[in-house]
């Protein structure tokens, strides 16, 4: 029997009225780059940024109204607030950022993908080898079933993650999804580093959980507290109006922290998701501020990123928690 993980019961009305209001079609828009025209290209070059104390990091991406990606945008082009209340100081804004990537690669390998496995594989190397810069970017390979297994660890050589990908086993089990959002996000914190990254958590899944010690509120959370952007690359058939629940549940957490669901249900659709969340990590901008008389309470900070122009969109995580004044209390 599939254990969907949420016992709370205003979550469980909250994604009853997310299928009944979308007509259960909640789908990813296009990523398609639209450089304006003019847009100067950055150099290539390794690009950091120190963290400061109190900083709070963001990277999001803009769409226009039908969907393209607009990476053509200045600082004077957007209010930034943090808890309803206008940003003063701005330590620094970058479009096309080129701060150092730091992914997580979770592999959905329980029964339930059994027909996808050989093109998840193929898919993931071709991603690795286009995104990673050697000595710039990391990023480690997880698989799920009903455990999570660490298949390489923190690497920045795509030649030996291609590895650990080759090498997964056939499929078998239940599925422990957000025991693995978990394991990545926290590996995400710990990981740390004195400067700034943008971690991103990818998925390839169907979504369905049936075997996690965690529910799906503490995978959100955890997020949340890594600050990562989720990509969920979707294995579930939503033709003919099917809308399965784990599409449901791969949008509730992929939402909040900026990301997407894009369709994998076959090889093409595969390698197009990638493509897109590859175009999303090169269209990305970065900030960074520091919040006024921000307190060190664990309080949760909600963030709001506005365009000035009308039509276009912000992708971008909701929110962050403040520090603790002991972080060993969550």
């Amino acid at each position: 029997m599939s254990h969907f993980g949420i016992r709370n019961g205003a979550t469980c009305a909250l994604l009853a009225l997310l299928i009944l209001v979308t007509g259960g079609a909640l789908r990813a828009f296009s990523l398609d780059w639209d450089d304006g025209g003019d847009q100067t290209h950055p150099d290539q070059a390794e690009f950091t940024v120190s963290k400061e104390v109190n900083e709070v990091n963001m990277v999001f991406t803009v769409s226009d109204s039908k969907g393209h990606l607009k990476n053509n945008l200045a600082r004077q082009d957007f209010e930034f607030f943090d808890n309803h209340q206008a940003i003063g100081q701005v330590r620094y804004f970058h479009r096309e950022t080129l701060l150092p990537i730091r992914v997580a690669l979770l592999i959905d390998v329980s029964q339930s993908i059994a027909g996808y496995f050989g093109a998840e594989q193929k898919a993931a190397e071709i991603f690795l080898n286009r995104v990673m810069r050697k000595g710039v970017d990391e990023a480690f390979v997880a698989t799920f079933d009903s455990k999570v297994h660490l298949i390489h660890d923190w690497s920045s050589d795509p030649k030996t993650l291609f590895a650990g990908v080759r090498g997964l086993a056939k499929p078998e089990g239940e599925t422990a999804l957000y025991d693995a959002i978990i394991f990545a996000c926290e590996k995400l914190q710990t990981k740390g580093g004195k400067s700034v990254a943008r971690e991103a958590v990818i998925l390839i899944t169907d979504g369905d959980d049936t075997a996690s010690k965690k529910l799906m509120f503490e995978a959100q959370r955890s997020s949340a507290l890594s600050q990562a952007v989720v990509f969920a690359l979707s294995t579930n058939d939503l033709s003919y109006g099917n809308y399965p629940k784990g599409e449901a549940v791969l949008d509730l957490l992929s939402r909040n922290t900026g990301g997407l669901v894009l369709p994998a249900r076959d090889k093409d659709q595969l390698a197009h998701g990638f493509k897109s969340i590859e175009t999303s990590l090169r269209s990305q901008y970065a900030l960074g501020y520091v919040p006024d008389n921000l307190k060190a309470d664990g309080s949760y900070h909600a963030v709001d990123i506005r365009p000035l122009k009308s039509d276009l969109v912000v992708h971008s995580r909701k929110g962050y928690y403040a520090p603790r004044a002991d972080p060993s209390v969550q």
